[in-house]
Parts: structure tokens; C-alpha cells; sequence
């Protein structure tokens, strides 16, 4: 098998896809890549874009020129171009349109300012504006045109050389040997790490290879007729597709035949291909294309004649470090390094074994259907059980050297020639483990979890809470981890120490969920043994968990505990034959996969004539406005992974709703619906193998109706507190209207009350004080002029009586409601001026007492203050001032308020040392109480002015 295990029959790792898996026609004559990953095949029966999964095919009957397809391009702006039999079409959203036809393109590629150039008839042209300009170099025909890993165009030119295309000028860049331009020349190929050096691929004399300027041959067997294909690896190495199989030729020199014997096929291999990914296709005629998968997995099915493709059961390696493997359905074989040999012995030809097991001491154990359990020492076979009604499934070892063998409901115990049976436990018997716990306590991996047994009993108080209800085919130990294989839940791992439960699913990288055996290799490297192929695992000790490792996936189904590291080598059973995994795989240098947004459709809400489809493809947007209507929307996307199609999961998001990415799923298309207006990113990306894509994404904003905008919320608030405050106010104006009105009410009784009590008053005390008057004129007739003293007690009842109906006509002045404006006060305040100063020698004047005054009617209380306040100053003038000249002037101020001054030509007196008196202050009272202000000035000899300045708006 490996090293000095070299089976004569080792089958190399390829996939191979054909019409049964929706290829339009199985010869395939190019391959290409466009930059969404999806390969493109021209074939005789049309072309067909291929993403891992899926053929997608056009036809002659879908606008093609010809459904023989030799060569395939794609442009800057994602537009495919087709060369075939009957000239070049075009593909551009799903529609093919033709450029040229009429005859055959060979060729076609793009330099690296992206113009287009191609071959026919032998003649090289590029496409202008549509249409094809040819060029005539030397007047010589043209076989190939490549470009170099600069993107640099050359050609190769019949009879002449290699040009180059410089400055849009053709111009020679290496010539070719007489005996080498005269071979026909099918393709340049320039070497991806040696700027320098390219290689030629000739029709029938093998491939060259020029360095510095030097051409050699490179290549060339004697066995081979026609060469078709020429491509290099990501690690330097050539592949060489012939009439018969293709070659894989080392930087050393050795090469690798592949055909039909090792997993390809015997036919002619058209085209060679290494995609972005870095695997390599090979189309084959009639076969479709295969990929190789790479050398890490090698399939062994037979040796010498010997068949050996058969499910395998178990391996074990014996005290000569013979491989002994056995079988579902053919016995027991084992392997000296030099044949393969079945043995004979009764009991097991032909037989099921259920499981082969080498323990410490190298001694082999089988079990066999129907026959017990049988041991090999070395020299001879003996049975250890008897058969029973359930067949043992699995055997293990503990530290004490104990054997423990389980069935299906019990677990036997074997020591010293005694043996022991625990049951009890739950579930089915399915693996066994020793557990470093005590000498000979072991776990049983059941269909219901784990079971510890120790000192021959069950523990019932032991358990792995993570693993109840799991089906657990395996258990090892690797580090300070416990690791279980489960059927449907991955890798389980429980650390020792910590307690840690970690899970390992397809997400992580894994094949399959499904986990049949488990084993170690030499550089500390867990394999798993899954239902779709094999996976290696590292353990990373920073982070402390583990990683898949990535290579390419062998899609084969592996069976239970059919696991060994035999030299150095892990080998894997399966259910058709060992596989060979290499340790120490060359590195693939493998990309990621690749994801890119197809379409978005925009629904509206209302009206199915305004639904929209974005093809991100063909526009550079990557923001875009949609209507508060259109508020459902479907996003499709595709992830492509070559290596391992089927691992691809997504996850994604839409920014703005979702808070993570979501959980890894297969959809290809996710709707939103009911979307709120505001500003959205969907994100997305592709995993697979445990690796993740670049984030594809696509930003949208759904603008809010204008009832849901900021502006117009604002807006309403701003109303809603309007009408609130107006609301308000009406009710306080409707309060203060009727307040006003009610007081109005009020005045007008009061006014009527003031007038009628005027009104009485003047005729009640007005008739009395009149009657006292005539009265006391009668006493003071009859009264003897001798009598001095009664005639002055009436003089004094007189003047006492003109008094009272002095103050009695002021206090009906006051109460009369026709008194209640500034007019009216301020002739009465004349009036009394005038009164006061008559036949005293004082001239009195008041000025500016307007009309317009009548206007501003005021309260009685303003009315009767003021006229207080011009009696006391006017008496104080009288009394004191010694005054000739008396002036009230009334003002109009800047401020609409009226000044009233009182100026007097009379002694005056010192502010600062003049004692004030009680009329002083019951001025300032007065004042305060109509508020208005009170200023007096006065100088010795000069007279004083006062001014009484009132805040009545005089413009009312």
C-alpha cells in the first residue's frame, strides 16, 4: 500500500462528471472559469456553465451559431463570448446575440487592457466596436495565442517564431529553432513562477520548453501518438493530455500515468484546465470531465488479481507487522508486504467479520458471524466465545489487560481464563474505550450516550450530560480531550481536565455529521472516518479547539472502527476498499469559496405591474432607493466551491433587522417581507470546509410615505402642541370672556349703583346741607347783631355746611361712573386748581388736558387716588410754597405713558435737610397704589416741580 506496502493496483482520487449528471454532451473540447468561479465547457453538443453542482446548458437552438464550441471567453463587463464551428456569439443576461459568423474561431482571449483577440482560419484578429479587425504578421499564419502571467498577449506564427503584441505593434520575441517552426504548434503555455520561460505543446513530437532564450524538448514518449493538452499546477507541475490518458510530470523529471487502471480513463483527454481553486479538470472523449482530487487519498481494490474492493470491517496489524483486514461479506485477508492473501480457515472464509483486533501483545481477535470470537497468537487460531444469540460487535483492552468484548445488550469480561458478563446499561453496545479512571474501568459508547463501568459494575452516578440521547460509534484519546464519533452529531470533544464540551459539525469542515471511526497519526494529526469521506484534523493550542484540515474531498463512505496508523500511513476502510491518507499531505494551497449576489426581485405591496428585478451582474449601483410599497424583497445568491461543492453552506444577515448572521444553511435565496422603512445592508458569505468567503453585500434604503417621515412627524407634533395650546387659550379666552363679561356685568351694576347712590345722595344730603344753609340764614336775622357769639356759631354752621357740600360734590363726583376717564379726572383736577387759588393772587394754568383722554377710562380707585395726590400738592403749594405762578403741564412720552408736572415759582427747599412730612409720604402710598412713580425736585428761590409719571397706554 505505502512504502513497502505498494499494491500493484493504486487508484487515484477522481471525480468525474458526465451526462448522467447534466453535461449536454460528453466531450468536451475547452474549459473555462468566468470570475463568479462557474466553469464554462464548449462541447459538440452546445455549452454549459457549471457550478459544482448544476449544468446549465445553450444550444443551437438558444441562438448558438454552431453547437460545436472550441473555445470560450469572458470580457470586462461580464459578457461570455463563444467561439465555435460557424463564428462568435455573446451571452448577456440569458440571451445570445452573434458578433461574426460564417467560419470557425479557434481562439480567444483578452490582453490586459481587456480587447479582445481570437483565431480563424489560422488568421489572429481583434474585435473592435463590434467588429473583427485581423492583423497580418509576416503574411504567416497563426497556430496559438496566450498571455503570460503579467497579462502580456503573445503569438505563436507559423514557420517563424514567438511575438509579441507591444505598443498595439506585433513584434518578434523569440525565434524558433528550423526543426521546431516546422512541427505544428498547438499551444504556448508561459510558466507561472519563471518569467522567462514558456513551453510549446506540438502536435506529434512532444512539448518543448524555452528558458533564457534556450529551446529543449521537455517532454515526449514513445507511447504516446498525439499530444492534445498542456497546463501547469499550482506546484510547478506540467500535465500533458494525450490520444490515451493524461500525464503528470514532476519538476524532477518522473511522471504519473493516468488512465483508466488508476481512476481516469483510457480515452483522449481534449483539454487540461487549472481553475482558481487550484484543482485540476481533464476533459476525456466521451468520458465528460473528471477532477483530480489530488494524492492526499489513495484507493487500493486490488493486488495481483486479488479483488479486495470490498466493505472492510476492521484492520489490525499483527506481531510480524502483517496488515490483517476483514470484511463484511468475504472473510479475512492479510497482507506480508509482499501478497495479498484471503485466509482459508473455515471459519472465516466467506465469512461476515464484525470486528479485527490487535491488542497490546500483538495477538489478533476476530469475530465472525455465527462462529464466536477466535484469537491469533501467531502460530494458531483458537475460539474464545462461543457464539451467542447477539454477535460482538466491538472489543477493547484496559490497563490491567483485561479484554473487554461487547455485544449487543452485554459486555463480557476476559482475564486469566476468567470471564465475566455486565448488563444493565442503556441502549446498544456499539464501541468500548478504557477509561483512565481506575486499572479496568472502561466507557461503553452506546445508541444512548456513554456508560462507565467500574470494578464490573455500572456506574449510575457517571455521565456526560452532552451526550445523552447520542448514538456514539467511537471514542480516543487525543491530548487531554476524550473524542467521540456520533452518528448525526459530529465530533464530540470532552477535556479531562476543564470538563469542556466542544462540537465539530459539517459547518466546521467536516464531510458529514455522520462519524464512523476515528484514529491518530504519528505528527499528533485526529482522523475521522465519516459517511462522505475522510477528514483530517489539527488541533490549535491557542485557541484550543480543532481544525479541519482542507484538501480535496474524497466523497466515499467509510465504515465503523475500520481505522489503523500502519507505517506511518493512515488506512481508512471502506465500504468498497482501503484507502491510503497520506500524513503529511503536499500543501494545495487552496482558496476560498466564492459568492456573489445574483438577483434581488423587489415586490410591491399593491400593485404586481411595479414589482422589480435588480441584476447586480450588469450594474455598478450598490445603493439603491426603493418605495415604502416596495417592501418585499427575495435575494438570491450562490456560493461556488469546486473543490467540494457540496460542503457549501451560507450564512447572512440583513443589517438594520438582524442582530447576527444566521445559523449555516444551504438556501440559495432568502426573503424579507413587511420591511419598515430605513436604511438596509444584506450581507452574505459562503463556508465550506471549514472555510469562509469574502462578504458579498447589497445596500437598499426604503424610503418611509410621507406620514412616516421625521419632517412630517415633527411636523405633527409641532400641530398636536398647537391644537393643545389653542385648545388651551380658547378655553382661558372663553374663561377670561366670560370673566370680562361678568366683571362688565359687574361694573355696570356698580355703575349704576354709583349712580344712584350719587343720585341719592346729592338729593338726600344736597336738600338737608341746602335747608341747613337757609336755616341758619333765618337764625342769623333773628338773631341781635349784639349777640357776637351766637352770631358766630352760625357763621361757622354756615361755613361748616359750604364745606360739607364742597367735599359732598367731590364725593359725587367720584362716585359718578361718567368720572371713570383721564379727561374728566384731569378737568377736575383743574377745576379744583382753579378753585383753590382764586383770590389768592396764585396764577394757576394747566396744560394739555386733550380730548382724546376720554378715551382711556380708568377705575374709580385710579381715579380717586390721583385727585388725592393734586389736593395735597396743590394745598402744599398753597400752604408753603409762597408761590405767584402755578403750572400743570401733561405730557405724551416716547413710551406711550403720560407725565404730569406740577412746577411752582416759589421759595423751594433743600431735599437733603427739609424734614418730610405725612403729605410727602401719602403721595408716594398714593402713587404706588395707581403705579406710578413720584419725582420731586426743588431749589431754594427757584421754585420745585414734581412729576407724577403714569403707565396709561395713552393709544388705546
Amino acid at each position: 500500500m505505502v512504502c513497502s506496502l505498494q499494491l500493484s493496483a493504486q487508484s487515484y482520487n477522481f471525480t468525474n462528471y458526465s451526462l448522467k449528471d447534466g453535461l449536454p454532451q460528453s466531450q468536451v473540447m475547452v474549459i473555462y472559469q468566468a470570475k463568479d468561479r462557474t466553469l464554462w465547457l464548449g462541447t459538440f453538443g452546445g455549452v454549459s456553465n457549471f457550478d459544482g453542482k448544476i449544468f446549465t446548458s445553450y444550444s443551437k437552438a438558444d441562438g448558438l451559431s454552431s453547437n460545436s464550441v472550441n473555445c470560450i471567453l469572458e470580457d470586462n463587463q461580464g459578457q461570455i463570448y463563444f467561439g465555435t464551428e460557424a463564428g462568435i456569439n455573446s451571452l448577456k443576461k440569458g440571451k445570445i446575440t452573434t458578433i461574426f459568423s460564417g467560419k470557425s474561431v479557434n481562439n480567444l482571449l483578452k490582453d490586459k487592457q481587456g480587447t479582445i483577440w481570437g483565431i480563424t482560419e489560422r488568421k489572429l484578429f481583434k474585435i473592435e466596436k463590434g467588429r473583427l479587425v485581423f492583423y497580418a504578421i509576416g503574411g504567416l499564419y497563426v497556430n496559438a495565442i496566450n498571455t503570460d502571467q503579467y497579462g502580456n498577449l503573445f503569438a505563436v506564427v507559423a514557420e517563424k517564431g514567438i511575438y509579441q503584441l507591444k505598443n498595439n505593434k506585433w513584434v518578434i520575441y523569440q525565434e524558433l529553432p528550423a526543426e521546431l517552426s516546422a512541427l505544428s504548434i498547438r499551444k504556448i503555455l508561459f510558466d507561472k513562477r519563471i518569467r522567462t520561460k514558456f513551453y510549446l505543446l506540438t502536435y506529434r513530437s512532444g512539448i518543448y520548453v524555452s528558458e533564457n532564450g534556450m529551446v529543449k524538448p521537455f517532454f515526449k514518449n514513445p507511447k504516446i501518438d498525439t499530444y492534445y493538452a498542456l497546463e501547469q499546477d499550482n506546484k510547478g507541475n506540467m500535465w500533458a493530455g494525450s490520444e490515451k490518458g493524461a500525464y503528470l510530470i514532476h519538476k524532477d523529471g518522473s511522471f504519473i500515468y493516468f488512465n483508466a487502471e488508476n481512476g481516469l480513463s483510457d480515452n483522449q483527454v481534449n483539454e487540461i484546465f487549472k481553475d482558481a481553486e487550484n484543482n485540476i479538470w481533464i476533459s476525456c472523449f466521451s468520458d465528460g470531465i473528471y477532477k483530480y482530487e489530488g494524492d492526499a487519498f489513495i484507493r487500493y481494490n486490488k493486488f495481483k488479481g486479488q479483488n479486495i474492493a470490498y466493505p472492510i470491517s476492521g484492520m489490525a496489524a499483527d506481531k510480524n507487522n502483517n496488515l490483517w483486514f476483514g470484511t463484511y461479506n468475504k472473510g479475512i485477508f492479510k497482507y506480508d508486504g509482499k501478497k495479498v492473501e484471503q485466509i482459508g480457515y473455515p471459519v472465516f472464509k466467506d465469512k461476515k467479520i464484525y470486528f479485527v483486533y490487535a491488542d497490546r501483545a500483538k495477538n489478533i481477535w476476530i469475530s465472525t458471524y455465527g462462529n464466536g470470537v477466535w484469537k491469533y497468537d501467531g502460530q494458531k487460531f483458537s475460539q474464545v466465545l462461543k457464539p451467542e444469540r447477539f454477535d460482538n460487535s466491538c472489543i477493547g483492552e484496559d490497563s490491567e489487560g483485561g479484554i473487554w468484548i461487547n455485544g449487543l445488550k452485554s459486555s463480557t469480561y476476559l482475564k486469566d481464563g476468567k470471564i465475566e458478563k455486565i448488563t444493565g446499561f442503556d441502549g446498544y453496545s456499539s464501541c468500548i474505550f478504557p477509561y483512565p479512571l481506575s486499572k479496568d474501568s472502561v466507557l461503553l459508547g452506546t445508541s444512548n450516550g456513554v456508560t462507565l463501568i467500574r470494578n464490573k459494575k455500572i456506574d449510575r452516578g457517571f455521565q456526560i450530560k452532552a451526550l445523552n440521547h447520542i448514538h456514539i460509534l467511537s471514542i480516543i484519546k487525543h491530548g487531554d480531550n476524550l473524542v467521540f464519533a456520533t452518528l448525526g452529531d459530529g465530533i464530540v470533544t470532552w477535556n479531562l481536565k476543564t470538563k469542556a464540551i466542544k462540537r465539530y459539525v459539517a459547518a466546521n469542515g467536516l464531510n458529514s455529521n455522520d462519524i464512523y471511526s476515528l484514529a491518530t497519526d504519528n505528527k499528533g494529526n485526529l482522523w475521522a472516518g465519516t459517511g462522505r469521506g475522510i477528514n483530517k484534523l489539527t488541533f490549535n493550542e491557542e485557541e484550543q479547539r480543532y481544525e479541519v484540515f482542507r484538501d480535496h474531498a474524497l466523497i466515499v463512505e467509510c465504515n465503523q472502527n475500520a481505522i489503523i496508523n500502519y507505517k506511518n500511513n493512515i488506512l481508512v476502510g471502506t465500504i468498497s476498499g482501503i484507502i491510503q491518507c497520506k500524513i503529511v499531505a503536499p500543501g494545495q494551497n487552496k482558496k476560498n469559496p466564492f459568492i456573489h449576489i445574483q438577483q434581488v426581485n423587489v415586490f410591491h405591496k399593491n400593485d404586481r405591474s411595479k414589482d422589480l428585478s435588480i441584476d447586480l451582474n450588469s450594474t455598478k449601483n450598490s445603493f439603491y432607493k426603493l418605495n415604502y410599497s416596495q417592501n418585499h424583497i427575495a435575494i438570491s445568491f450562490k456560493g461556488v466551491y469546486l473543490t467540494n461543492p457540496e460542503s457549501v453552506l451560507y450564512r447572512y444577515k440583513l443589517v438594520g433587522i438582524d442582530n447576527d448572521f444566521s445559523k449555516p444553511v444551504p438556501n440559495t435565496e432568502i426573503e424579507y417581507s413587511a420591511i419598515r422603512p430605513g436604511t438596509y445592508t444584506f450581507q452574505v458569505y459562503a463556508i465550506a470546509n471549514g472555510q469562509q468567503s469574502g462578504i458579498e453585500q447589497f445596500s437598499f434604503i426604503i424610503v418611509p410615505p410621507y406620514y412616516d417621515t421625521v419632517l412630517f412627524k415633527v411636523i405633527a407634533f409641532l400641530v398636536m402642541i398647537f391644537l393643545i395650546w389653542l385648545i388651551f387659550y380658547l378655553i382661558f379666552k372663553t374663561r377670561e370672556r366670560k370673566k370680562y363679561q361678568f366683571e362688565k356685568l359687574k361694573l355696570k351694576e356698580q355703575e349704576k349703583i354709583r349712580k344712584q347712590t350719587a343720585e341719592d345722595f346729592h338729593d338726600d344730603i344736597g336738600n338737608k346741607l341746602t335747608r341747613i344753609n337757609v336755616l341758619s340764614e333765618l337764625l342769623d336775622k333773628k338773631v341781635d347783631g349784639t349777640e357776637k357769639e351766637q352770631k358766630e356759631l352760625i357763621r361757622l354752621i354756615r361755613e361748616n355746611a359750604g364745606l360739607l357740600y364742597t367735599g359732598t360734590k367731590d364725593i359725587l363726583w367720584a362716585l359718578d361712573p361718567h368720572s371713570d376717564n383721564l379727561f374728566e379726572i384731569l378737568v377736575h383736577i383743574k377745576n379744583f386748581g382753579i378753585d383753590l387759588f382764586q383770590n389768592t393772587g396764585i396764577d394757576f394754568k394747566m396744560e394739555g388736558v386733550l380730548a382724546k383722554y376720554q378715551k382711556l377710562h380708568l377705575s374709580m380707585e385710579f381715579n380717586r387716588n390721583l385727585t388725592l395726590i393734586f389736593k395735597e400738592m396743590l394745598n402744599n403749594v398753597l400752604k408753603h410754597a409762597k408761590a405767584t405762578q402755578v403750572l400743570i403741564m401733561v405730557i405724551e412720552t416716547d413710551h406711550h405713558t403720560i407725565n404730569i408736572l406740577t412746577t411752582d415759582d416759589g421759595t423751594g427747599f433743600d431735599l437733603e435737610s427739609v424734614e418730610r412730612g405725612r403729605g410727602l409720604n401719602n403721595i408716594q402710598t398714593r402713587c404706588k397704589r395707581i403705579k406710578s412713580t413720584f419725582q420731586i425736585s426743588s431749589i431754594k428761590g427757584k421754585g420745585t416741580t414734581t412729576t407724577i409719571s403714569t403707565r396709561i397706554p395713552v393709544t388705546k
